[in-house]
């Protein structure tokens, strides 16, 4: 199948946030990707009459595949549905989640290996040192993470990439081959990639990977928690972490607030019986503050996601994203520890509180810190601060990355 643009000819640098000043997550193979080859692979490979799909992707096919973002977006919202499990089993779910939903969580990938590069770079080095990187996506889906870290990749100034392995772990093998697809097709497009890219596919339960997984340069687990929670038989945890190299292993699950305490609870957990260092967004090991409560530990960035077709999908939802919201850890591994933080460093872990005696909650071992602000003061969730602590007043705000 003829690819139908080259990947370079429509690229435009995104606004900058003004949040954010230099933030830019999005490699400049991302529009090409995300708008123009998922969209043009999506029809040929999912539309129901055979006239149109070899035509260019248009309005009239956002309004034929909307139907199953709205839907797909409703089973997300509800609580623990139980259908969330089988939705990659209807193709009408497989093609809108290719379409909407994964550079969605794709954009989120992108942020944190922006936030936490040196974390990426010990997945790198790791790789370099084994002469192949290897990389475990658990629940995989259609590979979303893998595909963002080959983004990432092709923005990297190496002067030479290892082959690369990925391991991908899913219920459902048709999702998993339409990820391998279009994989493929983004490495075959590039010389840094091309013919250096392996994927092996394994159908069943993630938490099933340990029987097979060997020592990995990083593992990924997203939305595992929130769409298949733990398993009752949590004793893989030991092995898996300990086939967690180089840049360790990252959880991302949604923002709601069952999914995020669910996962400070298992941070608690896997911290009790291991020593591990973590990369974030805690920059402490005691316990976490915000595992219990009305609170929770979650992220909001305000970024614009890049891509026509997904801004299209944005505003049919009545729900366009100007910010990503998300909970994550990312546990590294002993033999690429990450520095040790200054103890006056404290993580904002809240919005402005309070309107009429402004304040934050910074994260702190056990329980939250309140920080009280002057009026005049912009701070936002997720940002890292340098305090005073005898005058509780804020010295600098540290950049993001």
């Amino acid at each position: 199948m003829q690819m139908p643009i080259n990947p370079f000819e429509i690229y435009a640098p995104q606004e900058a946030s003004p949040f954010l000043p230099g933030f830019h997550p999005f490699p400049k193979a991302w529009l090409w990707f995300i708008d123009e080859w998922i969209p043009h692979w999506v029809k040929k490979n999912y539309s129901q009459k055979e006239i149109w799909k070899n035509k260019p992707f248009s309005q009239t096919d956002a309004a034929f595949f909307s139907r199953g973002v709205k839907e797909l977006s409703t089973l997300f919202t509800q609580e623990r549905s139980r259908a969330l499990a089988s939705y990659f089993q209807h193709a009408k779910y497989r093609s809108s989640y290719l379409l909407y939903f994964m550079p969605l969580q794709m954009a989120k990938f992108l942020t944190l290996f922006q936030i936490h590069s040196q974390a990426i770079d010990a997945c790198l080095h790791h790789g370099s040192q084994q002469r192949t990187l290897r990389i475990a996506d658990l629940g995989s889906g259609p590979g979303t993470a893998s595909l963002s870290f080959l983004l990432l990749l092709l923005e990297k100034n190496l002067s030479e990439i290892p082959p690369i392995e990925f391991f991908w772990f899913d219920l459902n093998t048709t999702i998993m081959q339409d990820g391998k697809k279009l994989a493929e097709a983004l490495a075959s497009q590039f010389p840094k990639l091309r013919g250096k890219v392996k994927i092996y596919t394994q159908p069943g339960p993630w938490w099933e990977a340990t029987q097979t997984l060997k020592p990995t340069s990083l593992i990924f687990l997203g939305n595992v928690l929130n769409e298949s929670g733990l398993p009752r038989n949590t004793s893989f945890w030991t092995p898996l972490l300990d086939q967690a190299q180089g840049g360790g292993m990252l959880f991302l699950e949604p923002a709601h607030k069952s999914p995020s305490q669910y996962l400070s609870s298992l941070r608690d957990k896997l911290l009790e019986n291991h020593e591990l260092p973590i990369w974030g967004p805690c920059l402490h090991t005691s316990a976490c503050p915000l595992q219990g409560g009305r609170n929770w530990c979650h992220f909001s960035y305000p970024i614009r996601i890049p891509g026509n077709w997904f801004q299209w999908f944005s505003k049919d939802l009545a729900s366009e994203r100007k910010w990503l919201k998300f909970s994550y850890l990312w546990l590294a591994s002993c033999a690429y520890p990450p520095k040790a933080w200054n103890p006056k460093v404290k993580r904002v872990i809240s919005d402005i509180l309070e309107e009429h005696n402004p304040n934050v909650l910074l994260c702190n071992p056990d329980h939250p810190e309140r920080l009280f602000l002057d009026p005049k003061t912009t701070i936002h969730r997720g940002e890292l601060i340098k305090m005073i602590p005898a005058s509780k007043k804020i010295t600098k705000i540290i950049p993001l990355c």
